[in-house]
């Protein structure tokens, strides 16, 4: 069996980020517990939809409460739209995503934080705003 690998831990200021990044978004549902309430992926595919529009058709995300369900939805997500953005789960991030556990829905979404973060900086040269494709302006 490989070893496994370590997890990836945020500080309470890098959660206390994404909680306050998250609500910025106008989402169809409203968070009150993000573990919970996230955990079929609906919610990201919106906040993704809302970043990157041209990427996430959100048809193929639908709520649901049965874990495999859940996983179908991750791994629609996953295959379709973060592996564009070099963002790669594996089946057991995807299962801890689906059951809401360790953590990884807050690291994910820090990820994406970031991720959008370079991406609209990279948008930027000179003071100047330059064609950069998918990203929300």
């Amino acid at each position: 069996m490989p070893p496994r690998k370590k997890s990836i831990e945020l500080s309470s200021e890098e959660i206390i980020d994404v909680y306050q990044w998250v609500k910025t978004f106008k989402l169809s549902k409203e968070i009150k517990n993000m573990s919970r309430d996230m955990t079929d992926g609906v919610l990201v595919a919106e906040i993704l939809k809302q970043l990157y529009p041209k990427l996430v058709d959100l048809h193929n995300y639908t709520r649901c409460m049965a874990t495999r369900n859940k996983l179908d939805n991750w791994q629609t997500l996953n295959r379709k739209v973060l592996h564009r953005l070099d963002i790669f789960l594996d089946e057991d991030m995807m299962a801890n995503l689906a059951s809401g556990t360790n953590m990884i829905l807050e690291v994910l979404l820090f990820e994406l934080m970031a991720k959008y973060s370079l991406d609209q900086y990279k948008c930027y040269q000179g003071g100047e705003r330059i064609d950069c494709g998918d990203s929300k302006e």
